[in-house]
């Protein structure tokens, strides 16, 4: 990773930047999410009110587990937590999911060899011939269910033009969202780097880590 020796320092695993983290910052240290792909670190907020945050950690195997803020509260029998993750901008939010559900199966979340973050999603056990499924997604208030697409429409649609139906992010607007969990967008470089800036209310929930060029 040439010239990253001027804003930062190697630790066996991780990159660390040279500069102190921004208040009320902590760093969340890089990881490999393969053997080939490096995932950037950040800077998440110190505390958040109803959240703890969990340290990722590596298993025996190699797969890393993000670091990731859980909620304080357990949520009703019969889901599981999926994960939250970093975009590079923004901190978007986990949420609450059936453990189980009759004909799908849960395919996780991955990033893939160019460090793109992919969702998890559903996925029915049975095959629909001459199709393909387009996962669902969680928009920040409920699940947005999948559907099937004839391979004669993929074949002749213009992805280029492609456009998301209107309301496919309802539930992440900036102010707003799911719980307490809403997307904070860091519209103003340094500004919540401030001091002025105390009210955890006021802060985005993660920071990219400056890297001059």
């Amino acid at each position: 990773m040439p010239g990253y020796w001027q804003w930062g320092y190697w630790h066996p695993g991780f990159w660390r930047p040279a500069a102190p983290a921004p208040t009320h910052y902590v760093y969340v240290s890089g990881w490999w999410e393969s053997e080939t792909v490096y995932v950037e670190g950040y800077y998440r907020t110190e505390e958040r009110n109803e959240w703890e945050w969990i340290e990722g950690y590596y298993l025996e195997d190699g797969l890393y587990i993000r670091g990731q803020w859980v909620p304080t509260e357990p949520g009703e029998e019969g889901y599981v937590w999926e994960s939250g993750f970093w975009d590079g901008e923004t901190w978007i939010d986990g949420f609450w999911r059936p453990e189980y559900r009759s004909d799908f199966t849960w395919i996780s979340a991955y990033y893939d060899e160019d460090g793109v973050f992919h969702s998890g999603y559903w996925m029915p056990l049975d095959e629909r011939e001459g199709h393909a499924w387009i996962p669902g997604w969680f928009d920040g208030n409920g699940w947005e269910e999948g559907y099937w697409v004839s391979d004669d429409d993929i074949q002749s649609e213009d992805v280029g033009a492609w456009e998301p139906a209107e309301g496919w992010d309802d539930g992440w607007e900036v102010g707003g969202g799911w719980g307490d969990g809403e997307v904070l967008r860091n519209d103003s470089p340094g500004g919540p780097q401030d001091e002025g800036m105390a009210s955890g209310e006021d802060r985005p929930l993660a920071l990219p880590v400056d890297i001059p060029e």
